[in-house]
Formats: C-alpha cells, sequence, structure tokens
C-alpha cells in the first residue's frame, strides 16, 4: 500500500479509530521542520529507533538524521529515545552517539516510556510531540497518553517479525485513515485494499499453507494406508503389529489398549515423517528462498530441532485424540490427524521462520 503524507483530520475519523490516528504523517523524520515545531509550543520530541531514525539493527545514523538531531537542539527543542529495541547495549550506544537520553519502561502501545519522559523533562503533554514509524506502537501508544504523534514511513522493510506482522493491522487501519488526510503532499490514488498480499510475511505464511496441504497429504495417506491398507499375513498391519506392540512394549498400555490404538502412534510418526522431509524441501526452497547450500546442513539441524518438537506434539496430541474418539475407527483416525495438523501448523510456521530459516544479519 502507498504511504502517503499531509496533515489528518482527526475529528472526521470514527471514534474506534481515531485512538490510531497521528497529527500528521510524513515521507522522513527530516521533513520534520524543528523551527515549526518550536513555534507551535513543543518542548520535548520523544523519538522512536529503529526504522525512525536508522534502518532496523543498524548502529549508525544516517548523515541527514545526525544533521536533524542538531538543528533541533539549536531550535532549542530536548530529544529523548522511546524505543521498544530489546538490546539495552544497543540503544544505549545510539543514545550515547546522539547524546539523547532514553526513557525506560513497559513497551509500547503502554503509556508508561511517554509519561516517565514528559516527568523526567517536566513538560506537559500538550508540548510533547511523539514521532515514530508504527501505528500499532508510536502513535496508539501516543494517544492514549494524549500526546501528539507524527507517522514517518518506515526507513527500510526490513523489520522485526512481530513488526510485520503488526503492519498487517497497519494497512487496515491506514485504508481508514488516508481518507481523513486534509492536506496531501501528494496525489497518490487511495490505497488498494490488495496491499496485504505485498506483505513478505504474508506471503510466506499463503506459501507456507501450500507446503503444509501437500505435507498434510502424504502424512494423511501414509497414515491411513498403514492403518487400514497395508496386511500382513493376511490380518491388517495395524492389529498385528499393534498387538505385538501392546505385548511387547511395557508403556504403550499406558496410551492405548487396543491393537489399532497402540499402532496408530507408530503410523503418525512414519507420516508425519515423511511429511518433515517434504516440508524441508520445499519451505527452505520456495517459501523462504534459501540458496545459498553453505548453511544448508545448520539449517537441517535447527529445522529438525522444530519439527521433532512439532512430531512430539502431532504424535501426542492425534494419538490422545484417536484414544478419546468414539465411534467409526477411521472418523477417529481422520479426525484427530486433523486436529494436530492444525495445532503444529502455527508452531512450525513460526519455529522455522524465526530459527530454522532466519537469515541473521550482520551486526
Amino acid at each position: 500500500m502507498s504511504f502517503r503524507t499531509g496533515k489528518f483530520s482527526r475529528d472526521t475519523v470514527s471514534e474506534r479509530f481515531r485512538m490510531f490516528c497521528p497529527t500528521q504523517s510524513l515521507e522522513s523524520i527530516t521533513h520534520l521542520d524543528p523551527a515549526a515545531v518550536a513555534a507551535t509550543g513543543k518542548k520535548l520530541i520523544l523519538l522512536d529507533a529503529d526504522n525512525t531514525l536508522l534502518p532496523w539493527r543498524s548502529h549508525e545514523f544516517p548523515p541527514e538524521i545526525l544533521k536533524w538531531v542538531e538543528d533541533c537542539k539549536a531550535a532549542g527543542l530536548q530529544l529523548c529515545l522511546v524505543s521498544n529495541s530489546r538490546s539495552q547495549s544497543r540503544i544505549q550506544s545510539l543514545s550515547d552517539q546522539l547524546n539523547v537520553p532514553i526513557s525506560e519502561g513497559r513497551f509500547k502501545p503502554s503509556t508508561d516510556k511517554y509519561l516517565r519522559a514528559i516527568q523526567k523533562f517536566g513538560v506537559s503533554r500538550d508540548e510533547t510531540l511523539m514521532v515514530g514509524d508504527q501505528i500499532l506502537t508510536d502513535v496508539l501508544g501516543a494517544n492514549r497518553a494524549g500526546i501528539d504523534a507524527v507517522l514517518v514511513k518506515p526507513m527500510s522493510s526490513y523489520e522485526f517479525v512481530g513488526t510485520q506482522f503488526n503492519r498487517i493491522g497497519e494497512r487496515l487501519i491506514l485504508f481508514r485513515l488516508w481518507s481523513a488526510l486534509e492536506s496531501s503532499t501528494d496525489d497518490l490514488p487511495p490505497a488498494p485494499r490488495k496491499g496485504l498480499l505485498k506483505s513478505k510475511v504474508v506471503r510466506q505464511f499463503l506459501k507456507f499453507c501450500l507446503v503444509g496441504g501437500l505435507s498434510f497429504i502424504i502424512d494423511y495417506n501414509v497414515r491411513m494406508t498403514l492403518m487400514f491398507v497395508v496386511r500382513w499375513q493376511g490380518e491388517l498391519l495395524s492389529e498385528s503389529l499393534g498387538a505385538w506392540m501392546l505385548a511387547t512394549i511395557p508403556f504403550m498400555r499406558i496410551l492405548a489398549t487396543k491393537p489399532a490404538d497402540a499402532f496408530f502412534y507408530l503410523a503418525a510418526g512414519s507420516g508425519a515423517a515423511l511429511a518433515i522431509l517434504n516440508s524441508f524441501y520445499w519451505n527452505r526452497k520456495w517459501t523462504f528462498r534459501i540458496s545459498d547450500p553453505a548453511n544448508r546442513f545448520e539449517q537441517f539441524r535447527r529445522f529438525l530441532v522444530i519439527s521433532l518438537v512439532g512430531l512430539m506434539l502431532n504424535v501426542a496430541i492425534s494419538g490422545g485424540f484417536n484414544a478419546l474418539l468414539a465411534g467409526d475407527p477411521k472418523n477417529a483416525a481422520r479426525i484427530s490427524t486433523i486436529i494436530a495438523a492444525g495445532v503444529v501448523a502455527f508452531w512450525n510456521f513460526f519455529g522455522q521462520r524465526l530459527y530454522a530459516f532466519r537469515v541473521r544479519s550482520r551486526e
């Protein structure tokens, strides 16, 4: 969705969206004139860090940002960093570079950091301005604290995964807010509704779902085939091998009372294992587009950690439900498999994205 700039008429925004509405939106924080801000009676500017002053995880400020900070100080404005970064050492380093203090407290959109900052500097809420690149943290938190907020366009699309999910909701909100622009510095058409598909994390999740669907088909058919098709000496393998498992494996009687129920754990493990291999190949190659062969084995190791935990969850959930569900054994097997697949899908997606296939930045 195209970013638009201008001033907002907050009174025209419906009440349920008003808390998300900034006073204006700018292409960059450097487009905010320090002298003009001071002329409105503002004395303190609260600053988000990542993608507002510098790219996410960066340690160096662009020269134009350093000049803007000095211009603010020359205009008599006080500055304070209000960041949700989890790296305190990095934020402290940024604070030292700018010679700008940090406001500590609970993460935005909590009002904690905002209120501590205005108390620390001895100013009123009306004399304070928040500048940030996120609607759901910077702007919402400022509005909740009674502080005016300016929204700036993110400096980079590279950002924390939680922020990427926030962007999905942000796009829906901005679609409503753009109509409240009093004046615009551009002639962009209204934001299209299809903007969600431009989000990298949404596209990855859709691809992950397709790969997951293929893996589910593999898993499901392997389980059903082993349970109800494969025979050994004229008897279903699930009955003959299941009876052997009950008689031979001591703890199996705790998990199941019928031969087929005992065998189902083996069938579930076999299907899930093949599905895991399929998932690794296609998610690495297609979903997360990892082309460098150098880290393949390390990625597979991390992938296995996530998948093995997922496998244990899958087998435990499906096996438990299969034993609990009454009625037709086939229906019980189907339902238990579907339930387990749905639960484990969320674990696998976030685990693969955040751990197995995560591209670690150089700091």
